[in-house]
């Protein structure tokens, strides 16, 4: 009698497991499927993002420039005020070539940093942020 129950346990088990391989063999090309196009889309936003990082940087530095054009000017009408006008375009160009400098996961990297030390100024940049985004908004609006 143990023979044929284990005879029989045998076959039902042989039953199951192709079924078992073939649905574990779709799941595991599912999750590779899907593992190659998050990884794809992971990429892409990568990209862009680093896209973006490097223009931010030219404008900063166009910015700048712009400060020391400004730095001359009021140099011929004010001299003594003119050196602080450049000292923060020099700071504001270095912000730019520390920018172009780092990758995007640095950036986001010290983002969370201060995230984590500086809650109190996250909230309000978010804030100010979120003020600013709805006035450009309605602007185009109109």
């Amino acid at each position: 009698m143990p023979e044929v129950q284990e005879g029989h346990a045998s076959a039902a088990a042989s039953n199951e497991f192709p079924m078992r391989d073939v649905s574990s063999g779709d799941s595991h090309g599912a999750a590779s499927g899907l593992a190659g196009a998050t990884e794809s889309l992971k990429d892409k936003a990568q990209e862009i993002a680093e896209e973006q990082k490097t223009e931010g940087a030219r404008r900063i530095h166009a910015f700048g420039q712009a400060v020391h054009g400004a730095a001359d000017e009021l140099g011929k009408q004010i001299p003594g005020a003119a050196s602080y006008v450049h000292s923060a375009a020099e700071q504001i160009e270095s912000a730019s070539v520390r920018l172009r400098a780092s990758s995007v996961g640095d950036l986001v990297g010290r983002l969370e940093r201060f995230a984590r030390e500086q809650p109190a100024a996250t909230f309000a940049g978010c804030v100010m942020a979120g003020f600013v985004l709805s006035r450009f908004l309605k602007s185009s609006n109109q």
